[in-house]
């Protein structure tokens, strides 16, 4: 009896430690891939990307590997799980920042002091009315989590292209924008904000 569970148990150990090996190796492969220097994203220049990154969206979200947020207190299997502060830490701070810059955004935007956002906001609610119009709210939650799973794989497959679209786009975007500016925009009058006395 004895020895059967001390045999069970060691092939445990062995499979567990053949898994943990495995994804190392995995992780110093593919660590040693993004070293490459004759890589091709390495060799291209500066080019335009969608949200301003530098990197492919495949080396963004993790290039693959896997995360080490579970770590063990031996190498026998345990109940015990230990998970790392820090990078709960670091996710409540980055997720802080982004809040505070998303409320600044929206003051900016409610307050008048930003008109190219302000008509941003307005055409992005015109048209959300116009598609809300056309189907209840529960077809318009199918749609939008389709292709939040949709898109993001054909972006990364086809990335290049849709840059170089986006990139043209941009400069279309900003020809017409000033053309706004100057025959519309400039001419509204803005006024100092008034403060309230308290």
């Amino acid at each position: 009896m004895e020895e059967e569970s001390e045999s069970k148990q060691s092939t445990v150990e062995s499979v567990m430690g053949n898994i943990i090996g495995k994804i190392h190796d995995h992780d110093s492969s593919s660590d040693s891939d993004h070293k490459n220097p004759s890589s091709p994203s390495s060799i291209k220049a500066k080019i335009y990307r969608v949200f301003g990154r530098e990197r492919p969206v495949h080396h963004v979200l993790g290039g693959g590997k896997s995360a080490d947020l579970l770590l063990w207190r031996n190498k026998k299997i345990s109940a015990e799980v230990h998970l790392p502060e820090e990078p709960f830490l670091l996710v409540a701070s980055a997720l802080t920042l982004e809040l505070n810059q998303a409320l600044k955004l929206l003051r900016d935007i409610a307050s008048g002091r930003n008109p190219k956002k302000f008509l941003m906001v307005i055409a992005a609610s015109w048209v959300l009315s116009i598609v809300g119009s056309w189907c209840n709210f529960l077809t318009l939650f199918y749609i939008a989590f389709i292709l939040l799973h949709m898109v993001p794989v054909f972006y990364e497959k086809y990335e290049e292209k849709v840059d170089l679209f986006a990139e043209k786009a941009m400069v279309e975007i900003k020809k017409q924008y000033a053309v706004f500016n100057v025959k519309v925009l400039s001419k509204i009058p803005i006024g100092p904000l008034k403060t309230k006395k308290v």
